[in-house]
């Protein structure tokens, strides 16, 4: 009787082709889904913590409400930083546009901090406030002085 011959049988070499599906194939497979499950626990610990700044309360996050949360955290940061700058065409306005950003970043922070006093993070956020206002302030025109004549 003659040995079976075909993919079964145990004694015939295995072609490159074979080898990649049999071996190589799911071994990529599992390389590129532990990539994605890292990205997605990094993903994961940077939501949670933005959210919980936020006041949010996040116990169990699946890996479709990880994406979910950041695609529209990503959307209000874009809307966040695209308001202001779609307008400021000339250098002043875009540096208003600036300090008010850096502005409200460092207020925010400011309230956010546990051990500060709160008088002391009060008058620094008034005073970031009150600077702010006086950049939006419109500047008079230089006053022109009449042009002096001898006669």
């Amino acid at each position: 009787m003659l040995a079976p011959q075909g993919p079964h049988d145990l004694h015939a070499p295995i072609s490159r082709t074979q080898r990649y599906k049999k071996i190589t194939k799911p071994l990529l497979e599992r390389q590129r889904r532990a990539r994605i499950n890292r990205c997605l626990d990094e993903l994961k610990e940077l939501v949670v913590t933005a959210l919980q700044t936020e006041g949010e309360n996040v116990s169990k996050l699946e890996k479709a409400d990880i994406l979910e949360l950041t695609v529209r955290h990503l959307h209000h940061l874009q809307q966040e930083s695209s308001g202001p700058e779609e307008n400021c065409q000339n250098p002043k306005g875009r540096f208003e546009a600036g300090f008010s950003q850096c502005a409200s970043e460092a207020c925010h922070f400011l309230l956010s901090l546990p051990g500060l006093d709160p008088q002391i993070s009060r008058r620094i956020v008034d005073h970031l406030g009150q600077c702010a206002d006086g950049l939006r302030r419109p500047t008079p025109p230089p006053q022109q002085q009449p042009m002096w004549r001898p006669w």
